[in-house]
């Protein structure tokens, strides 16, 4: 399976829009022999042209929790079975720092965003989406990054106060008929809650991980009904503690995540 760096993610969604690049993209990470960032070619082959684009995120899903309950997940396992390859994380591998590098194509000394409350020190996707007339959306819950982050600097601001992912798909959903903003960005935590608190691989993770496969799948149906082209990823990965679960180490359990997409 092929391996990208999630610092190509931004290149390649401003590629697949016909935008440029944003300006924190680093050329250590995976740039052209001319310098200009690189898009991650099978993603652009496949969604080049699409007016609208999605990228759900489940937070911390990354490819050890993936790989150990993918059999419980058919409607994300069968959008990888069609389309299928694994991005690395950066470090430190926690959420902010990834989430913002997803935005940004640049690592934290570019970005700068170490925490939820800091800014950026470089152009995002929304900028550059909202310089070229578009409109942007970041969704999540209440206190969390794609709140924090994601919606502050978005166009149009999703946060779910009843820190549900379930209020989380509908604002994303609404956004998406009322709105048609060109760029959405969603983190979905509930994956990431119970594994910090009773493991990735724990029997707990269960319940969440289906309901979330649930979730994805009628998100995607009605945003690539509505024209979207739609990147499934998470930020980082997880693995399991004497407590619990953890992230933010170099360890492939941290920082490998798998990434699919769909044509609208």
């Amino acid at each position: 399976m092929s391996e990208y760096s999630l610092t190509q993610l931004a290149p390649t969604i401003a590629a697949v829009l016909g935008l440029p690049a944003p300006n924190g993209c680093r050329q250590d990470a995976g740039a052209s022999v001319a310098g200009a960032p690189k898009a991650i070619p099978e993603i652009v082959a496949d969604l080049q042209g699409a007016e609208r684009l999605a990228v759900l995120a489940p937070d911390a899903l990354g490819m050890h929790p993936f790989t150990l309950w993918r059999h419980e997940m058919p409607f994300l396992d069968g959008l990888h079975r069609q389309h299928s390859l694994v991005l690395r994380a950066v470090m430190p591998t926690i959420t902010p720092v990834n989430f913002s590098t997803m935005v940004t194509g640049a690592e934290l000394d570019v970005h700068g965003m170490q925490s939820r409350e800091s800014d950026f020190q470089c152009e995002t996707l929304f900028d550059t989406v909202r310089a070229h007339g578009g409109r942007s959306a970041g969704v999540g819950r209440v206190g969390y990054t794609g709140s924090m982050i994601l919606a502050r600097f978005a166009d149009l601001q999703g946060t779910a106060e009843s820190n549900t992912d379930a209020e989380v798909e509908q604002i994303t959903l609404g956004f998406a008929r009322e709105q048609l903003p060109e760029f959405v960005i969603v983190q979905l935590g509930s994956t990431d809650d119970v594994f910090h608190q009773h493991g990735p691989s724990s029997p707990e993770a269960l319940p969440v991980v289906r309901e979330t496969d649930e979730r994805l799948g009628r998100m995607v149906e009605e945003l690539v009904g509505l024209g979207y082209a739609v990147i499934v990823t998470a930020d980082h990965g997880q693995h399991d503690c004497d407590r619990g679960g953890t992230h933010g180490s170099e360890s492939d359990e941290d920082a490998l995540v798998p990434c699919t997409w769909l044509a609208p």
